[in-house]
């Protein structure tokens, strides 16, 4: 049988969470993720949604070889033998590496202390073999469906609704044997955008995108600001220089559309705008706005930087305009703490995420972030800025480069959908969170937020004035 049969069979059927939803570990959870909202405690408590996947996760005593989240070969409670058969063989034909890639969850309705969490789940796609960064592997796709019931005030499973929807994929490989391109590196790839050309002039600049920066140089004698990258002062002809980090904030000074002929990179995207900006430092740079129709560029438009990563190699320093619905950065420290606590508190224990050692002798560097830390990171970021009272309805995340300890998570967002109901915004937040090496995650978090019901004013009392006797 191909890998590629096992679509549309079962992965887990008739599984049930081995705790109902507690305090406890809610509590924990939220100690991990640094999460303070009072939501997720008190008499009221609902759980963290993005907290969803540990409530179904087996835990140590089913964790076999270290892989405790379903995702190794290790039996578990529920999980089909259909699905123990796909990893026996991608375990079998060497493909015994494993990382998750996204995470796609629906939340229907709170989870609250006291229900216990059914759920089934099925085996959606098993990619073909395919080059990545990690090495050569398939890409494995599940699709669960969670109901509870509430076992502390004696409902029966029968009684279980429909909480949640839960996609994942994770990517069995092989590490460090990346396929060869084709003869000709023709067909099967995306083309790529043009490769800067770094030299000692302008590294300093590339270092600071990878760091998340757009530096730019200040002459140390005269104190005037540069860029592009010169290894001379224009304005006194001084070589002593430092470089400073802009805030991001500019306007367009001028801009193009570009049309026709369209490279190859850009050809999907249709026609771009390349536009000349002023920082607010007062230095000018040249990249693309985006976020907006490319007609809707203008002179004098506020923008506020962002980074695209482009592919695995290369990341680009693009404007957005700047608007009110910006979220504030939230910077985070990864340390191993941090690593080995989100794990613990979202019943993982996969070796990679606790065991330097291990993670090493897998091909990774050092042990990293798990992805439902960075799910829970990404729910943090969102409902510090929305407030206690925001009902997270939705999330979408997508791994890029793993955090490893020493790193530091920068996250970004920003609105863009907004829609008004009669009580409550319903809103879409794209949220990216970058190390110095690129985009660890990105994310879509879709969320409802309470409009504010205005007081009623009171009537004015406007006394009639007393004519005259």
């Amino acid at each position: 049988m191909e890998l590629q049969e096992y679509a549309g069979r079962p992965a887990a059927t008739g599984g049930r969470a081995p705790d109902p939803v507690n305090a406890p570990m809610i509590r924990h959870w939220c100690e991990a993720m640094g999460d303070a909202n009072p939501a997720y405690s008190g008499p009221d408590a609902v759980a963290p949604p993005a907290m969803l996947q540990a409530w179904t996760m087996a835990g140590l005593g089913f964790s076999g070889n270290g892989n405790g989240n379903g995702n190794g070969s290790a039996a578990r409670p529920g999980r089909s033998s259909d699905y123990d058969d796909l990893l026996a063989r991608l375990d079998a034909e060497g493909f015994r590496s494993v990382v998750a890639t996204d995470c796609e969850q629906d939340y229907l309705r709170p989870l609250r202390p006291g229900q216990r969490v059914l759920f089934d789940a099925e085996i959606e796609s098993v990619s073909g073999r395919k080059r990545t960064a990690l090495g050569v592997g398939h890409f494995v796709t599940t699709r669960m469906d969670l109901r509870a019931y509430d076992e502390a005030a004696g409902e029966k499973p029968e009684e279980a609704v429909r909480v949640a929807r839960h996609r994942f994929r994770i990517l069995k490989f092989q590490p460090g044997e990346a396929e060869p391109k084709p003869d000709g590196g023709s067909g099967t790839e995306p083309p790529l955008r043009p490769r800067p050309v770094v030299n000692r002039d302008n590294e300093g600049f590339w270092d600071g995108v990878a760091a998340g920066e757009l530096r730019f140089q200040r002459c140390a004698e005269c104190g005037v600001p540069r860029f592009p990258w010169l290894p001379g002062c224009n304005a006194c002809g001084s070589s002593a220089w430092t470089a400073e980090a802009a805030s991001g904030e500019g306007t367009v000074y001028s801009h193009v559309v570009v049309h026709h002929p369209l490279p190859a990179a850009f050809r999907a995207g249709g026609p771009y705008a390349v536009a000349l900006v002023e920082l607010a430092e007062g230095v000018r740079i040249v990249s693309n706005v985006v976020g907006l129709p490319p007609d809707g560029v203008r002179i004098g438009l506020p923008v506020r930087l962002s980074f695209e990563r482009c592919d695995d190699e290369l990341t680009l320093p693009l404007f957005r305009p700047a608007t009110a619905d910006d979220l504030p950065p939230l910077r985070i420290p990864v340390t191993r703490t941090l690593i080995v606590a989100g794990a613990i508190a979202s019943r993982d224990y996969q070796d990679v995420h606790h065991d330097a050692e291990l993670a090493r002798a897998k091909g990774a560097p050092d042990i990293f972030m798990n992805i439902l830390t960075s799910n829970g990171l990404v729910g943090r970021y969102v409902t510090d800025w929305a407030g206690p009272k925001a009902v997270l309805t939705g999330l979408a995340v997508r791994l890029g480069v793993p955090a490893h300890p020493g790193d530091e998570l920068t996250f970004t967002g920003r609105v863009t959908e907004r829609v008004t109901e009669r009580d409550h915004d319903r809103l879409t937040v794209a949220v990216t969170g970058r190390t110095r090496r690129g985009a660890h995650v990105t994310a879509t978090v879709r969320l409802n937020v309470p409009v504010p019901v205005p007081r009623p004013v009171p009537a004015q009392e406007n006394p009639v004035p007393e004519g005259p006797a």
